[in-house]
């Protein structure tokens, strides 16, 4: 168990404070050590998610944290991660940017983003001279980002998926049509292998819109394992697949801006085809 002793700056719930000063962990962790008693308030156990006043002492009991912050590459312009799945990029109570700050007491801006419960390569960049440069490339479509995806269905050898996307509060729509709002998707992808009602698909994007590859895979009735939102749910429970199975393992850069053009050379590439052996080998 790891010990947390913290100081409270303002009135605030209890728990509400933990969520705010200790990362790395979820509501349930905390809400778990108060009925269990192991948080003391000024020295006195408590087990009630009560107020806490200025210059109030808190000690709470947690097991070890898990290093989520998984560094793949690092240099003085950029760092990327190895994000795990149940943690956000930026913003939510969870989020890489957060706790690279309160390890570091340095920010990073994102470059792009996953989302919660996608794993794989997340780009930051340490300045925001950089992000602007980045974006730029990306605008050019000077970076390319490769996905693994499980799907269900036929999917075919190849293909090229030319659509819209319309974004609502916390879902899209894929559309044949331009419609009112939307944006013009392009997501492609091959068969890598097929094992029973199951495929791995190598897939690439050239927008990187928010559940492009979820949404768009649907669509085409190849919805990806284990999503909740956009899958299908009888077989999501048949392979006991409770988030989806993506994962951004490569990006590649073929960037035009001699002060980023060094990362041409370098290999952004993590072994996703054992990632998902499980699936393909029962």
């Amino acid at each position: 168990m790891k010990k947390y002793e913290l100081v409270v700056n303002k009135k605030n719930r209890l728990l509400k404070f933990l969520q705010e000063k200790v990362m790395g962990y979820s509501y349930s962790n905390f809400l778990q050590a108060l009925r269990k008693k192991d948080i003391k308030l000024n020295g006195n156990r408590v087990n009630e998610n009560i107020y806490v006043e200025p210059f109030d002492v808190v000690e709470i009991y947690l097991p070890e944290p898990k290093n989520v912050l998984n560094v793949f590459y690092e240099d003085d312009n950029i760092i990327v991660f190895i994000k795990p799945k149940k943690i956000e990029v930026v913003d939510g109570e969870y989020n890489i940017c957060d706790l690279y700050y309160k390890q570091t007491n340095k920010k990073i801006f994102a470059v792009h983003r996953l989302d919660r419960n996608t794993e794989g390569l997340v780009m930051f960049a340490k300045s925001s001279f950089v992000l602007d440069k980045m974006i730029q490339q990306f605008k050019k479509n000077n970076v390319k980002k490769y996905y693994l995806a499980v799907v269900t269905g036929e999917p075919k050898q190849e293909e090229t998926l030319i659509d819209y996307l319309v974004k609502f509060d916390n879902y899209v729509k894929i559309y044949k049509n331009n419609e009112k709002n939307a944006q013009k998707i392009v997501t492609k992808y091959n068969l890598i292998k097929k094992y029973e009602d199951i495929s791995l698909l190598n897939v690439e994007i050239e927008n990187g819109k928010m559940h492009q590859i979820r949404a768009h895979l649907a669509f085409y009735e190849l919805p990806i394992l284990g999503d909740e939102k956009y899958g299908d749910s009888k077989i999501n429970k048949l392979h006991k697949q409770k988030s989806q199975c993506l994962l951004a393992y490569k990006i590649q850069f073929k960037i035009d801006d001699d002060n980023l053009s060094y990362l041409n050379k370098i290999k952004f590439e993590i072994d996703g085809i054992s990632h998902f052996s499980k699936l393909f080998h029962k």
